[in-house]
């Protein structure tokens, strides 16, 4: 009778590539900062064609060439850019996709989905800490706008938005972002919308995003 023997295997361990998956986090980042869905609500949205990278790239029947090919397939496709890629970002999407084929292909198959997943989350991570960032260096330039034109006098705010859109405020620094797209601005006075729509119109570029945002 033949003796059964076992054989364990080794657990792979994700520390041992964690520079190639920073450096993987890295590129997508820098290509997703030109791709015009930076503060949707949606995982999906937020991550772009990038997701769809590595969907497949887990599959490793992908070569880097044909995934980019791909992505940009998808990147073209989104109303809003329009078919725009800069070469910066072209060449951040291009590095980030090659070494994400190759970690793929060069780890054990069954450890791909969790350094997929890790690159996944990591990346998910950073989009929305800039994007977190973005909203509030947004309504950090709102209040500094409205302290401007009220001379820094909170009362005078109060006075141009009436009691309803402010009984919640103590002072300039507890006003929310300026959104003009959300069912608060819609039943909000007058002089609030007013202030609202004055400050995109003083702020073109970050109404442009905010636009790009909302039609996602």
């Amino acid at each position: 009778m033949r003796k059964v023997i076992a054989v364990r295997e080794r657990r792979f361990d994700l520390d041992s590539v964690r520079p190639q998956i920073e450096a993987i986090v890295a590129r997508f980042d820098q290509y997703l900062d030109e791709y015009p869905v930076k503060t949707a609500k949606s995982k999906h949205a937020v991550m772009g064609p990038v997701a769809k990278i590595l969907e497949r790239a887990a599959t490793r029947k992908w070569d880097a060439q044909s995934l980019t090919g791909y992505a940009l397939r998808v990147h073209e496709m989104n109303p809003i850019a329009q078919g725009y890629l800069s070469p910066t970002a072209l060449q951040a999407l291009e590095e980030g996709t090659a070494r994400l084929v190759e970690l793929c292909r060069n780890i054990p198959v069954t450890a791909v989905a969790k350094v997929v997943e890790r690159i996944d989350y990591s990346l998910y991570y950073a989009r929305r800490k800039k994007s977190i960032e973005w909203l509030e260096n947004t309504r950090q330039m709102f209040i500094r706008f409205l302290q401007e034109k009220y001379h820094n006098d909170f009362k005078e705010l109060v006075e141009a938005w009436g009691e309803k859109d402010t009984q919640d405020l103590t002072d300039f620094a507890d006003v929310r972002y300026p959104s003009d797209k959300s069912e608060a601005y819609k039943k909000a006075s007058q002089g609030k919308k007013a202030d609202i729509d004055a400050f995109w119109q003083q702020y073109p570029d970050q109404a442009i995003r905010e636009e790009e945002e909302n039609n996602d």
